[in-house]
């Protein structure tokens, strides 16, 4: 996904305060999270930590962590 594309993702996006992205990460003050990634990916285009981060947070919007899914048997 383009830095482009991420942006128009989270342009408008109506985001909960709190999310869930995995097991061990919960990002809090999701908008202003999603802001400042958005600063420093444009900012810093060559550093890839801010647009996995905004994909992070994409992939958790999309489909939301809900715990172990393992089968035991």
């Amino acid at each position: 996904m383009t830095e482009q594309e991420l942006i128009d993702y989270f342009t408008d996006k109506n985001l909960p305060e709190t999310l869930r992205i995995n097991r061990a990460v919960t990002q809090h003050e999701v908008r202003v999270a999603v802001d400042r990634n958005i600063e420093t990916m444009l900012a810093n285009p060559k550093q890839g930590g801010a647009k996995h981060r905004l994909t992070q947070i994409m992939t958790a919007l999309e489909t939301p962590y809900a715990g172990l899914t393992a089968i035991f048997t």
